[in-house]
């Protein structure tokens, strides 16, 4: 796994903006599930930012990464902690692709969030542990 990877979502799941941003090219275009594309780091720090209001916290465990060229694929089980204080877990997906600098340029997250966001009771939600 590329440590500057590890490093980015190091930066993601403690809600570090500018530290996210700072792995980015000017010019990206990012995809969140089926949420409108954001293009540029303006739109991306006000997208997260508002996604960020919405959950106390996340965590990002991967369980595959696949390098081909200039992009990456890497596979979670992403937790997300509502502010109720309940952990909800999904899958995740990641693409990334990278400009000559190695920024991303490219970057779409493919993922199910109603679970997440469901109008279910706390008390029916789990975490798996392995």
């Amino acid at each position: 796994m590329n440590y500057a990877m590890k490093a980015m979502f190091d930066c993601v799941d403690s809600k570090n903006i500018e530290g996210f941003l700072s792995y980015l090219a000017d010019d990206v275009e990012f995809r969140f599930g089926n949420a409108p594309k954001l293009v540029g780091k303006v739109a991306i720090k006000d997208g997260v930012g508002a996604f960020y209001s919405q959950i106390q916290g996340l965590e990002h465990v991967m369980t595959g990464v696949w390098e081909l060229d200039h992009v990456t694929i890497i596979e979670f089980d992403s937790y997300y902690t509502k502010h109720t204080g309940v952990t909800v877990g999904v899958p995740c997906c990641v693409v990334l692709r990278f400009n000559a600098d190695r920024l991303i340029n490219d970057y779409r997250i493919n993922i199910d969030l109603s679970p997440v966001f469901a109008s279910v009771p706390d008390s029916h939600l789990i975490r798996a542990t392995a």
